[in-house]
């Protein structure tokens, strides 16, 4: 069985607490004898894990990876040197802990981080990357009890659990840090380093623009980091393997975070970060005519995809879905930006909003055209370039139907 399938139909009321996890690993008598590396942040965790990842894999360790979430297979969110989780393996670990969630009530991402806990102890894996949930502080991952963390950025993001304001969201994702270990900054900025001083020992943390430099550029659908400086350490014409410039700073974060735990070496360097893949960011899945996944959810991540779009590729057409409980209108006002029109589609994820309604939204924010799809297999009709976003379980729907038409077509 899926974990998926087990917890299906069941209604969790989460208590932020990191209680029922810790008892459930230490009645399991779990403690990691590899060494993790964990990622928070509002956007650019994925990615910045992703890099991380490779980084550790190219240069000869065996590496696990904890994603969230996965985006059409579970068996995604988790991997050992890249590759997923077999399904029996999964099957029966599933089967083995059913007894174990439900003794502690975990919930569902509890339960996938226990999974990735024993899985990656049981292949005896030298290091694991751990990409956080939600928040920080009473998250999950923590168990892992990471050598390193990174806090990529403050944005608006779960507000309904980690607060209206940003101080308060600074607090809550601040909570991964260890005293004592590493803390990684993607931002000298207001609310986070200035929180970061007052809530960690200061000679913990390094932030970029003061502790490691980084310069790139994107050249339509190439992107490069031009350097990558600190004081030991200084690596120069690298290309990425993923797209946008926001992903040079990504990659920066995962150099140093790396770097803190091993010594990187130029060659391995510039192979890793040319050969990672990250899916639904920014993924290029045709070219004629353009499509392109990402799974931004949040105005921030929209906007910051918008602008390099327009500036790196010119209009493409959206592709839209709408997620309840996200700030999906102010969205749409970033994406009149990219065009006048507009493709909707609806999701199967019960999180999915009424297209009705933002179909009306949207047709009141200005769009002259507003097409509102039957389904995500409509997306592969489109005769436009496209860039498809608002919702990750969108671009699952979407990367299930080209997996489809793949297999139909073989």
């Amino acid at each position: 069985m899926l974990l998926y399938e087990l917890y299906k139909g069941k209604d969790y009321h989460i208590v932020p607490t990191l209680e029922r996890i810790e008892k459930a690993v230490n009645y399991l008598s779990i403690r990691p004898s590899y060494i993790s590396l964990q990622v928070g942040g509002t956007n650019g965790k994925g990615s910045t894990c992703a890099f991380a990842e490779s980084l550790l894999r190219h240069h000869g360790y065996k590496v696990g990876w904890f994603v969230s979430p996965h985006l059409f297979e579970e068996r995604e969110r988790w991997r050992i040197n890249a590759e997923k989780i077999p399904q029996d393996r999964l099957f029966y670990l599933v089967e083995e802990l059913e007894g174990v969630f439900e003794k502690f009530q975990l919930t569902y991402f509890e339960a996938c981080t226990l999974i990735a806990l024993k899985y990656f102890e049981e292949e005896k894996v030298d290091f694991a990357v751990f990409e956080v949930g939600m928040g920080g502080r009473w998250d999950a991952t923590k168990v892992s009890l990471p050598e390193v963390c990174v806090i990529t950025n403050i944005q608006r993001d779960h507000t309904r659990w980690l607060g209206t304001d940003c101080e308060s969201r600074a607090v809550e994702k601040l909570g991964i840090y260890r005293k004592g270990k590493p803390l990684v900054l993607g931002s000298m900025r207001y609310p986070l380093y200035p929180k970061a001083l007052e809530m960690c020992d200061e000679k913990d943390i390094y932030v970029a623009g003061i502790d490691f430099f980084s310069k790139g550029q994107v050249e339509g659908l190439k992107t490069y980091m031009e350097f990558y400086k600190e004081d030991k350490v200084s690596f120069h014409s690298m290309e990425l393997g993923l797209w946008g410039r926001y992903q040079v700073d990504n990659a920066s974060l995962a150099l140093k975070a790396v770097g803190l735990l091993i010594d990187l070496k130029e060659d391995l360097v510039k192979k890793a970060l040319r050969s990672t893949k990250w899916e639904g960011r920014m993924e290029i899945v045709r070219e004629k005519p353009l499509l392109m996944l990402d799974g931004a959810h949040n105005p921030d991540g929209v906007v910051r995809i918008v602008r390099e779009v327009k500036k790196h590729i010119g209009n493409l057409v959206p592709v839209f879905t709408a997620l309840k409980e996200k700030e999906w209108e102010t969205s749409l006002e970033y994406l009149k930006e990219l065009s006048s029109k507009l493709y909707l589609v609806p999701i199967k994820h019960h999180r999915g909003e009424d297209m009705q309604k933002v179909y009306k939204t949207a047709k009141e924010k200005g769009f002259k055209e507003v097409c509102l799809l039957d389904d995500s297999e409509d997306i592969l009709k489109i005769k436009e370039d496209a860039l498809v976003l608002g919702s990750l379980y969108l671009i699952g729907e979407v990367k299930e139907a080209l997996e489809r038409v793949r297999v139909d077509g073989s």
